[in-house]
Protein backbone atom coordinates (compact mmCIF):
# COMPACT_ATOMS: atom_id res chain seq x y z
CA UNK A 1 0.00 0.00 0.00
CA UNK A 2 2.56 2.11 0.83
CA UNK A 3 4.25 1.85 -2.73
CA UNK A 4 0.76 2.58 -4.13
CA UNK A 5 0.60 5.74 -2.73
CA UNK A 6 4.20 7.06 -3.39
CA UNK A 7 3.38 5.54 -7.13
CA UNK A 8 0.46 7.95 -6.98
CA UNK A 9 2.12 11.07 -5.35
CA UNK A 10 4.48 10.72 -8.34
CA UNK A 11 1.57 10.49 -10.46
CA UNK A 12 -0.31 13.55 -9.28
CA UNK A 13 2.96 15.73 -8.09
CA UNK A 14 3.26 17.37 -11.43
CA UNK A 15 -0.53 18.58 -11.44
CA UNK A 16 -0.10 19.95 -8.00
CA UNK A 17 2.86 21.38 -8.95
CA UNK A 18 1.45 22.84 -12.25
CA UNK A 19 -1.67 23.93 -11.22
CA UNK A 20 0.27 25.73 -8.65
CA UNK A 21 2.34 27.47 -11.16
CA UNK A 22 -0.16 28.19 -13.35
CA UNK A 23 -1.64 29.96 -10.22
CA UNK A 24 1.55 31.74 -9.81
CA UNK A 25 2.02 32.57 -13.05
CA UNK A 26 -1.28 34.42 -13.56
CA UNK A 27 -0.56 36.39 -10.84
CA UNK A 28 2.21 37.71 -12.83
CA UNK A 29 0.06 38.13 -16.31
CA UNK A 30 -2.21 40.12 -14.64
CA UNK A 31 0.43 42.23 -12.57
CA UNK A 32 1.74 42.99 -16.19
CA UNK A 33 -1.45 43.46 -17.60
CA UNK A 34 -2.51 45.88 -15.40
CA UNK A 35 0.81 47.70 -15.98
CA UNK A 36 -0.20 47.74 -19.66
CA UNK A 37 -3.64 49.06 -18.30
CA UNK A 38 -2.28 51.57 -16.30
CA UNK A 39 -0.27 53.17 -18.94
CA UNK A 40 -2.50 52.84 -21.86
CA UNK A 41 -5.45 55.06 -21.96
CA UNK A 42 -7.87 54.34 -24.25
CA UNK A 43 -5.78 52.21 -26.43
CA UNK A 44 -5.22 48.23 -27.62
CA UNK A 45 -3.37 45.96 -25.42
CA UNK A 46 -2.33 42.52 -26.98
CA UNK A 47 0.93 41.13 -24.86
CA UNK A 48 1.99 37.63 -24.44
CA UNK A 49 2.97 36.34 -20.70
CA UNK A 50 4.09 33.18 -21.64
CA UNK A 51 6.62 34.23 -23.79
CA UNK A 52 7.59 37.44 -21.25
CA UNK A 53 8.46 34.65 -18.53
CA UNK A 54 10.61 32.43 -21.33
CA UNK A 55 12.81 35.62 -21.95
CA UNK A 56 13.19 36.10 -18.45
CA UNK A 57 13.77 31.98 -17.79
CA UNK A 58 16.56 32.97 -20.16
CA UNK A 59 18.18 35.73 -18.21
CA UNK A 60 17.36 33.94 -15.11
CA UNK A 61 19.74 30.96 -16.96
CA UNK A 62 22.69 33.00 -16.91
CA UNK A 63 22.00 35.24 -13.27
CA UNK A 64 23.37 34.83 -9.98
CA UNK A 65 22.09 36.14 -6.75
CA UNK A 66 20.02 39.01 -6.20
CA UNK A 67 19.57 39.55 -9.97
CA UNK A 68 18.15 36.00 -9.93
CA UNK A 69 15.62 36.01 -6.50
CA UNK A 70 14.29 38.92 -8.09
CA UNK A 71 13.18 37.33 -11.02
CA UNK A 72 12.20 34.55 -9.96
CA UNK A 73 9.94 36.17 -7.13
CA UNK A 74 8.14 38.87 -9.83
CA UNK A 75 7.20 35.94 -12.19
CA UNK A 76 6.18 33.69 -9.42
CA UNK A 77 8.83 30.97 -9.37
CA UNK A 78 9.95 31.24 -5.32
CA UNK A 79 7.45 28.92 -4.88
CA UNK A 80 9.22 25.83 -6.54
CA UNK A 81 12.96 24.26 -6.15
CA UNK A 82 16.35 26.18 -7.78
CA UNK A 83 15.90 25.28 -11.19
CA UNK A 84 12.36 23.44 -11.83
CA UNK A 85 10.83 26.51 -14.13
CA UNK A 86 13.27 25.81 -16.37
CA UNK A 87 11.21 22.33 -17.07
CA UNK A 88 7.88 23.89 -16.67
CA UNK A 89 8.82 26.58 -19.00
CA UNK A 90 10.24 23.86 -21.34
CA UNK A 91 7.24 21.85 -21.52
CA UNK A 92 4.54 24.88 -21.66
CA UNK A 93 6.22 25.90 -25.25
CA UNK A 94 6.84 22.69 -26.28
CA UNK A 95 2.78 21.97 -25.86
CA UNK A 96 2.79 24.84 -28.11
CA UNK A 97 5.34 24.16 -30.55
CA UNK A 98 3.55 20.52 -31.55
CA UNK A 99 4.58 19.59 -35.23
CA UNK A 100 0.68 18.08 -35.16
CA UNK A 101 -0.95 21.16 -33.78
CA UNK A 102 -4.05 22.76 -36.43
CA UNK A 103 -2.63 26.31 -35.71
CA UNK A 104 1.01 28.14 -36.13
CA UNK A 105 2.63 29.78 -33.18
CA UNK A 106 6.31 31.08 -33.58
CA UNK A 107 8.51 32.55 -30.44
CA UNK A 108 11.50 34.56 -31.31
CA UNK A 109 13.66 34.83 -28.24
CA UNK A 110 17.08 35.50 -28.52
CA UNK A 111 19.95 37.04 -26.53
CA UNK A 112 21.93 39.15 -28.82
CA UNK A 113 25.29 40.49 -26.87
CA UNK A 114 28.15 42.32 -27.88
CA UNK A 115 31.00 40.22 -30.19
CA UNK A 116 34.17 39.99 -28.20
CA UNK A 117 32.31 39.16 -25.04
CA UNK A 118 33.20 35.21 -24.38
CA UNK A 119 29.96 32.88 -22.79
CA UNK A 120 29.78 30.51 -20.70
CA UNK A 121 29.71 26.86 -22.61
CA UNK A 122 26.95 25.64 -20.24
CA UNK A 123 25.09 28.77 -20.51
CA UNK A 124 24.80 28.17 -24.25
CA UNK A 125 24.07 24.85 -23.62
CA UNK A 126 21.31 25.67 -21.86
CA UNK A 127 19.55 28.14 -23.92
CA UNK A 128 19.53 25.74 -26.91
CA UNK A 129 18.17 23.09 -24.09
CA UNK A 130 15.06 24.69 -22.69
CA UNK A 131 14.28 27.24 -24.94
CA UNK A 132 15.55 26.28 -28.27
CA UNK A 133 16.77 30.13 -28.14
CA UNK A 134 19.68 31.76 -30.44
CA UNK A 135 22.50 34.03 -28.29
CA UNK A 136 23.87 36.15 -31.61
CA UNK A 137 26.61 37.87 -31.00
CA UNK A 138 26.47 41.73 -32.64
CA UNK A 139 28.94 44.94 -32.64
CA UNK A 140 26.77 47.57 -30.55
CA UNK A 141 28.60 50.56 -31.71
CA UNK A 142 27.15 49.84 -35.47
CA UNK A 143 23.41 50.76 -34.29
CA UNK A 144 21.86 50.58 -37.83
CA UNK A 145 23.51 47.81 -38.61
CA UNK A 146 22.90 46.11 -35.92
CA UNK A 147 18.89 46.98 -35.89
CA UNK A 148 18.68 45.96 -39.20
CA UNK A 149 20.37 42.45 -38.13
CA UNK A 150 17.66 42.21 -34.87
CA UNK A 151 15.16 43.11 -37.30
CA UNK A 152 15.39 40.78 -39.96
CA UNK A 153 15.95 37.81 -37.02
CA UNK A 154 12.53 38.59 -35.86
CA UNK A 155 11.14 38.89 -39.32
CA UNK A 156 12.21 35.45 -40.53
CA UNK A 157 11.00 34.17 -36.76
CA UNK A 158 8.06 35.28 -37.63
CA UNK A 159 7.03 34.55 -40.81
CA UNK A 160 7.49 38.38 -41.74
CA UNK A 161 4.63 39.25 -39.37
CA UNK A 162 6.82 41.47 -36.86
CA UNK A 163 8.90 44.06 -38.41
CA UNK A 164 10.89 47.44 -37.46
CA UNK A 165 11.21 46.02 -33.77
CA UNK A 166 14.17 48.21 -33.05
CA UNK A 167 15.52 51.22 -34.38
CA UNK A 168 19.24 52.07 -34.67
CA UNK A 169 18.40 54.74 -31.98
CA UNK A 170 17.68 51.79 -29.37
CA UNK A 171 21.98 51.14 -29.41
CA UNK A 172 25.26 52.62 -28.64
CA UNK A 173 28.77 51.81 -27.94
CA UNK A 174 27.90 51.29 -24.52
CA UNK A 175 25.35 48.67 -25.39
CA UNK A 176 26.58 45.20 -24.33
CA UNK A 177 23.29 43.02 -23.99
CA UNK A 178 20.10 43.09 -25.83
CA UNK A 179 16.75 40.43 -24.93
CA UNK A 180 14.49 40.06 -27.85
CA UNK A 181 11.51 39.05 -27.54
CA UNK A 182 8.65 38.33 -30.48
CA UNK A 183 5.96 36.18 -30.57
CA UNK A 184 3.17 35.77 -33.45
CA UNK A 185 0.13 33.03 -33.30
CA UNK A 186 -2.05 32.01 -36.56
CA UNK A 187 -5.09 29.68 -35.90
CA UNK A 188 -8.39 28.67 -37.78
CA UNK A 189 -11.30 28.73 -35.74
CA UNK A 190 -13.33 25.13 -35.02
CA UNK A 191 -16.35 26.92 -36.04
CA UNK A 192 -15.85 29.41 -38.47
CA UNK A 193 -17.53 33.02 -39.35
CA UNK A 194 -18.54 32.62 -42.70
CA UNK A 195 -17.46 36.44 -45.07
CA UNK A 196 -21.20 36.50 -45.92
CA UNK A 197 -22.38 37.67 -42.81
CA UNK A 198 -19.53 39.60 -42.31
CA UNK A 199 -21.37 43.38 -42.42
CA UNK A 200 -20.61 47.00 -41.10
CA UNK A 201 -21.40 47.88 -37.49
CA UNK A 202 -21.27 50.80 -35.15
CA UNK A 203 -18.96 49.63 -32.10
CA UNK A 204 -18.96 52.12 -29.13
CA UNK A 205 -15.77 52.94 -27.72
CA UNK A 206 -15.74 54.14 -23.92
CA UNK A 207 -15.36 57.51 -24.14
CA UNK A 208 -18.52 57.77 -25.80
CA UNK A 209 -17.33 57.85 -29.45
CA UNK A 210 -18.48 55.49 -32.35
CA UNK A 211 -16.62 54.02 -35.25
CA UNK A 212 -17.64 51.64 -38.09
CA UNK A 213 -16.32 48.30 -38.41
CA UNK A 214 -16.68 44.77 -40.05
CA UNK A 215 -18.36 42.33 -37.49
CA UNK A 216 -18.56 39.14 -38.17
CA UNK A 217 -21.62 36.81 -36.99
CA UNK A 218 -22.47 33.17 -36.47
CA UNK A 219 -24.43 30.99 -34.40
CA UNK A 220 -23.07 28.08 -33.25
CA UNK A 221 -21.98 25.60 -30.33
CA UNK A 222 -19.44 27.73 -27.69
CA UNK A 223 -18.17 27.45 -24.26
CA UNK A 224 -20.00 30.46 -22.31
CA UNK A 225 -21.15 31.84 -18.62
CA UNK A 226 -22.10 34.61 -17.26
CA UNK A 227 -20.23 36.15 -14.26
CA UNK A 228 -20.53 38.72 -11.24
CA UNK A 229 -18.44 39.81 -8.75
CA UNK A 230 -21.23 40.08 -6.92
CA UNK A 231 -20.58 43.86 -6.14
CA UNK A 232 -21.49 46.64 -8.24
CA UNK A 233 -18.00 47.31 -9.14
CA UNK A 234 -17.85 45.10 -12.64
CA UNK A 235 -21.55 46.93 -13.80
CA UNK A 236 -23.38 43.72 -11.94
CA UNK A 237 -23.34 40.61 -14.78
CA UNK A 238 -20.67 39.99 -17.80
CA UNK A 239 -20.25 37.70 -20.32
CA UNK A 240 -17.32 35.35 -20.77
CA UNK A 241 -17.54 33.72 -23.78
CA UNK A 242 -14.51 30.88 -25.04
CA UNK A 243 -13.91 30.01 -29.04
CA UNK A 244 -11.75 27.18 -29.48
CA UNK A 245 -9.28 27.20 -32.55
CA UNK A 246 -8.92 24.03 -34.82
CA UNK A 247 -7.90 20.88 -32.75
CA UNK A 248 -9.22 22.48 -29.50
CA UNK A 249 -6.65 22.66 -27.61
CA UNK A 250 -5.96 26.92 -28.45
CA UNK A 251 -8.71 28.79 -27.29
CA UNK A 252 -10.01 32.56 -27.41
CA UNK A 253 -11.80 33.58 -24.26
CA UNK A 254 -13.78 37.13 -24.59
CA UNK A 255 -14.64 38.95 -21.54
CA UNK A 256 -17.72 41.39 -22.23
CA UNK A 257 -19.02 43.44 -19.66
CA UNK A 258 -22.65 45.12 -20.23
CA UNK A 259 -23.38 47.24 -23.34
CA UNK A 260 -23.82 50.24 -20.78
CA UNK A 261 -20.27 49.44 -18.61
CA UNK A 262 -17.10 50.59 -19.58
CA UNK A 263 -14.01 48.24 -19.61
CA UNK A 264 -12.17 49.98 -16.98
CA UNK A 265 -14.98 48.86 -14.56
CA UNK A 266 -14.29 45.17 -15.38
CA UNK A 267 -10.65 45.55 -15.21
CA UNK A 268 -10.13 45.98 -11.71
CA UNK A 269 -11.75 43.10 -10.80
CA UNK A 270 -9.22 40.77 -13.22
CA UNK A 271 -7.55 38.53 -10.72
CA UNK A 272 -5.48 34.96 -11.26
CA UNK A 273 -8.16 33.24 -9.77
CA UNK A 274 -11.15 34.49 -11.55
CA UNK A 275 -8.95 33.04 -14.88
CA UNK A 276 -9.55 29.68 -13.46
CA UNK A 277 -12.86 30.35 -12.02
CA UNK A 278 -14.03 31.47 -16.07
CA UNK A 279 -11.95 28.33 -17.68
CA UNK A 280 -14.01 26.06 -14.83
CA UNK A 281 -17.07 27.38 -15.25
CA UNK A 282 -18.20 28.25 -18.97
CA UNK A 283 -20.61 25.62 -20.61
CA UNK A 284 -20.61 24.05 -23.62
CA UNK A 285 -23.91 25.77 -25.61
CA UNK A 286 -25.60 27.23 -28.30
CA UNK A 287 -24.69 30.66 -28.47
CA UNK A 288 -25.47 33.81 -31.20
CA UNK A 289 -22.21 35.63 -31.78
CA UNK A 290 -21.19 39.46 -33.14
CA UNK A 291 -17.60 40.06 -32.83
CA UNK A 292 -15.45 42.57 -34.74
CA UNK A 293 -12.43 41.96 -37.14
CA UNK A 294 -9.52 42.98 -35.30
CA UNK A 295 -5.76 43.65 -35.52
CA UNK A 296 -3.93 44.44 -32.69
CA UNK A 297 -0.29 44.73 -32.13
CA UNK A 298 1.81 46.21 -29.44
CA UNK A 299 5.98 47.01 -28.74
CA UNK A 300 6.22 46.76 -25.21
CA UNK A 301 9.33 48.45 -23.30
CA UNK A 302 9.54 45.53 -21.05
CA UNK A 303 12.46 47.38 -19.01
CA UNK A 304 10.32 49.56 -17.86
CA UNK A 305 7.01 47.62 -17.09
CA UNK A 306 9.25 44.53 -15.33
CA UNK A 307 11.18 47.22 -12.84
CA UNK A 308 8.00 48.14 -11.61
CA UNK A 309 7.56 44.72 -11.27
CA UNK A 310 10.42 44.76 -9.58
CA UNK A 311 12.80 42.96 -11.55
CA UNK A 312 15.20 46.34 -11.28
CA UNK A 313 18.90 44.62 -10.89
CA UNK A 314 19.48 42.59 -14.39
CA UNK A 315 19.24 46.61 -15.67
CA UNK A 316 21.85 48.01 -13.82
CA UNK A 317 24.95 48.27 -13.34
CA UNK A 318 24.71 45.76 -9.94
CA UNK A 319 23.07 42.77 -12.30
CA UNK A 320 24.95 39.70 -11.50
CA UNK A 321 25.53 37.73 -14.83
CA UNK A 322 27.61 35.73 -13.87
CA UNK A 323 26.38 32.55 -14.94
CA UNK A 324 26.00 33.59 -18.33
CA UNK A 325 30.00 35.03 -18.79
CA UNK A 326 32.75 36.27 -16.91
CA UNK A 327 32.35 39.90 -18.29
CA UNK A 328 31.92 42.19 -15.48
CA UNK A 329 29.54 45.30 -15.58
CA UNK A 330 27.12 43.16 -18.13
CA UNK A 331 23.87 43.86 -17.74
CA UNK A 332 20.44 44.61 -19.98
CA UNK A 333 20.44 47.59 -21.94
CA UNK A 334 16.95 46.71 -23.52
CA UNK A 335 14.44 44.34 -23.68
CA UNK A 336 11.50 44.50 -25.43
CA UNK A 337 8.51 42.32 -26.83
CA UNK A 338 6.47 42.55 -29.88
CA UNK A 339 2.95 40.88 -29.83
CA UNK A 340 0.75 40.42 -33.20
CA UNK A 341 -2.59 39.00 -33.33
CA UNK A 342 -5.41 39.06 -36.40
CA UNK A 343 -8.58 37.96 -35.58
CA UNK A 344 -11.20 37.43 -38.87
CA UNK A 345 -13.67 34.85 -39.94
CA UNK A 346 -11.15 32.00 -40.62
CA UNK A 347 -9.39 32.50 -37.35
CA UNK A 348 -6.02 34.81 -37.66
CA UNK A 349 -5.24 35.50 -41.16
CA UNK A 350 -8.23 34.49 -42.94
CA UNK A 351 -9.56 35.67 -46.76
CA UNK A 352 -12.05 39.00 -47.02
CA UNK A 353 -15.84 37.99 -48.16
CA UNK A 354 -16.68 39.95 -50.96
CA UNK A 355 -20.27 41.14 -51.71
CA UNK A 356 -21.48 41.39 -48.23
CA UNK A 357 -25.05 40.80 -47.17
CA UNK A 358 -26.51 42.86 -43.95
CA UNK A 359 -27.80 40.52 -41.46
CA UNK A 360 -31.98 40.53 -40.23
CA UNK A 361 -31.98 40.25 -36.88
CA UNK A 362 -34.17 37.39 -35.61
CA UNK A 363 -36.13 36.07 -32.50
CA UNK A 364 -33.23 35.67 -30.00
CA UNK A 365 -33.72 32.15 -28.44
CA UNK A 366 -30.14 31.72 -27.31
CA UNK A 367 -27.79 33.63 -25.48
CA UNK A 368 -26.39 36.44 -27.37
CA UNK A 369 -22.76 37.87 -27.04
CA UNK A 370 -22.76 41.36 -28.94
CA UNK A 371 -19.27 42.46 -28.94
CA UNK A 372 -19.75 46.44 -29.96
CA UNK A 373 -18.24 48.04 -27.06
CA UNK A 374 -14.27 47.14 -26.01
CA UNK A 375 -13.58 43.68 -24.12
CA UNK A 376 -10.75 41.67 -22.25
CA UNK A 377 -9.26 38.63 -24.00
CA UNK A 378 -7.36 35.69 -24.03
CA UNK A 379 -5.59 33.05 -25.68
CA UNK A 380 -4.53 29.84 -23.88
CA UNK A 381 -3.63 26.30 -24.41
CA UNK A 382 -6.98 24.28 -23.14
CA UNK A 383 -4.93 21.60 -22.07
CA UNK A 384 -1.79 23.28 -20.06
CA UNK A 385 -3.37 26.54 -19.13
CA UNK A 386 -0.70 28.72 -20.28
CA UNK A 387 -1.58 32.23 -21.38
CA UNK A 388 -0.27 32.70 -24.72
CA UNK A 389 -1.55 36.16 -25.22
CA UNK A 390 -3.70 38.57 -23.21
CA UNK A 391 -5.24 42.16 -23.93
CA UNK A 392 -8.18 43.91 -24.56
CA UNK A 393 -10.00 45.80 -27.83
CA UNK A 394 -11.41 49.72 -27.05
CA UNK A 395 -11.49 50.31 -30.99
CA UNK A 396 -11.45 47.43 -33.70
CA UNK A 397 -10.36 47.87 -37.20
CA UNK A 398 -11.87 50.91 -38.63
CA UNK A 399 -13.71 50.97 -41.61
CA UNK A 400 -14.80 53.76 -44.35
CA UNK A 401 -18.64 53.17 -44.81
CA UNK A 402 -18.22 55.10 -48.24
CA UNK A 403 -15.47 52.38 -49.02
CA UNK A 404 -16.68 51.07 -52.44
CA UNK A 405 -17.19 47.87 -51.41
CA UNK A 406 -20.16 48.56 -48.95
CA UNK A 407 -21.83 50.29 -51.66
CA UNK A 408 -24.28 47.07 -51.82
CA UNK A 409 -25.86 47.91 -48.08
Amino acid sequence: SHLYVCILLFSILPYIFGSLHLYFKHIFSVRLYQRLQAAGGQDNIIFSPLSVAVALGMVELGARGASLEEIRQAVGFSHLLPGVEFSLLQNLTAALLDDDSHYVIRFANSLFLQEDVTFNPEFLHLMKKYFRADVETVDFSESSAVAEQINKWVENHTDSKIRALLSADDFSSVTRLTLVNAVYFRGSWKNQFRPENTRTFSFSRDDGSEVQTLMMYQQGDFYYGEFSDGSQEAGGVYQVLEMPYEGEDMSMMIVLPRQEVPLASLEPIIKAPLLEEWANNVKRQKVEIYLPRFKVEQKIDLKDTLQELGIKNIFTNNADLSAMTDVEDLYIGKAVQKAYLEVTEEGAEGAVGSGMIALTRTLVLYPQVMADHPFFFIIRNRRTGSILFMGRVMTPEIIDPNDHAFDSM
